[in-house]
């Protein structure tokens, strides 16, 4: 995902919103441990004039107002900030424009699930799966000054997920993280089979990896969301790792639809990150 010593591009898309500013702080906690260009990315939309008057910076103007917030995030954070802006919608631009500037990691706010603003919280969703680099999701609350020290990784039956393992240890690797597998439970022998094989190869994975871990199975009532979101709160975890979206392979989707939603929008207000699987052999890692 992030290959320490390459140059690589990480885009928030900005609004001017405390959660596109703690986006901003969660890439550029990123981008200082691998050494990554960090890129705010305005959509220009009807939005953007009152967003300047509330402000007050509309006499300043949209690319004076950017150019100010990338200077004094890169005093801040000691990482290279740039910025762009592009007209259009933020659900069908901001994915788009990911992709055709190579970016290898985008860093989004989202407004959670509550009123009106469930309507933005799912279509985060559409943001993400439009397209193929990864996205952390993250609401208000803020970046550990230590970065992600705590990882958690669900795992299923599912066989397409390699990235979501690999991209975890990357982020291990740089905030010298331990990561938690929580794996899923199930009365189906066939799933639990699949499960029980991509666990073992996991923790095999990662334990190559030098990378501590913790391994704890899901209990209690309530979906596996549910269970993985109250897990994840009671470790105090920094960040979520799942795949951006799953298909029938996976027998038992822990994260599906509305659920997946509510991983990305959790009331804890763990940061997610979303990354998209890709098939694997059964000599791989999968999740």
């Amino acid at each position: 995902m992030l290959t320490k010593g390459k140059k690589d591009l990480i885009i928030v898309p900005y609004d001017f919103t405390q959660q596109s500013d703690t986006a901003l702080t969660h890439a550029s906690k990123i981008a200082f441990q691998s050494e990554d260009e960090v890129r705010m990315l305005h959509i220009v939309n009807n939005e953007t004039n009152g967003r300047l008057k509330k402000l007050g910076k509309e006499k300043l103007g949209l690319e004076e107002t950017l150019k100010e917030i990338a200077a004094n995030n890169q005093k801040e954070f000691g990482v290279e900030t740039t910025y762009a802006t592009k007209e259009g919608s933020i659900f069908s631009d901001i994915g788009s424009y990911v992709d055709e500037a190579g970016a290898s990691l985008a860093v989004m706010g989202t407004h959670g699930v509550h009123g009106f603003q469930h309507i933005v919280g799912a279509n985060a969703l559409k943001v993400i799966t439009s397209s193929k680099a990864p996205f952390v999701i993250v609401q208000k609350r803020k970046i550990d000054p230590d970065g992600y020290k705590k990882i958690v990784v669900p795992v299923d039956g599912n066989i397409k997920g390699k990235n979501k393992i690999t991209a975890a240890i990357d982020l291990a690797k740089y905030f010298n993280s331990t990561i938690y597998i929580f794996e899923a439970n199930t009365s189906d022998q066939f799933v639990a089979n699949r499960i029980a094989v991509n666990i073992k190869m996991i923790e095999g994975y990662i334990a190559e990896h030098s990378i501590p871990f913790e391994h704890v199975k899901e209990e209690g009532k309530g979906s596996f969301a549910k269970q993985l979101i109250k897990y994840s709160a009671h470790i105090d975890a920094d960040l979520i790792v799942i795949s951006s979206h799953h298909d029938n392979e996976g027998l038992m989707d822990m994260i599906f639809s509305n659920e997946e939603v509510q991983v990305l929008n959790n009331d804890p207000q763990i940061a997610v990150l979303c990354v998209n699987p890709v098939a694997t052999s059964t000599s791989d890692v999968s999740i």
